[in-house]
């Protein structure tokens, strides 16, 4: 199976990056993250639903591949939130102090 973590952004690279280019980072991070939380929730919505049709039921391999999908997805969700997270970090770090 393929590692997402070598399809997303490195955080350590970060230091080289423009702060308008980190807050961009971000964003798509948070943008992607919530796109596959609908995604995630509209796909529990059709498995519960199949799940419910006694005629068409559900194929074991369907379910399988659905489990897969969603530990893919989850991963994904869980990788883009460490780079939202490590970019907003990041441009806290270039902040300038404020005074107490």
């Amino acid at each position: 199976m393929t590692d997402f973590k070598q399809l997303l952004i490195d955080p350590e690279s970060f230091g080289n990056i423009t702060t308008d280019r980190l807050k961009s980072i971000g964003s798509a991070a948070d943008d992607m993250g919530g796109t596959i939380s609908h995604g995630i929730a509209a796909i529990g919505a059709i498995l519960a639903s199949a799940a419910m049709n006694e005629d068409a039921g559900l194929n074991t391999d369907a379910v399988a591949d659905l489990g897969w999908l969603l530990q893919s997805l989850g991963t994904l969700s869980s990788g883009l939130d460490g780079i939202k997270t490590r970019a907003n970090s990041r441009i806290e770090l270039r902040s300038p102090q404020k005074e107490a």
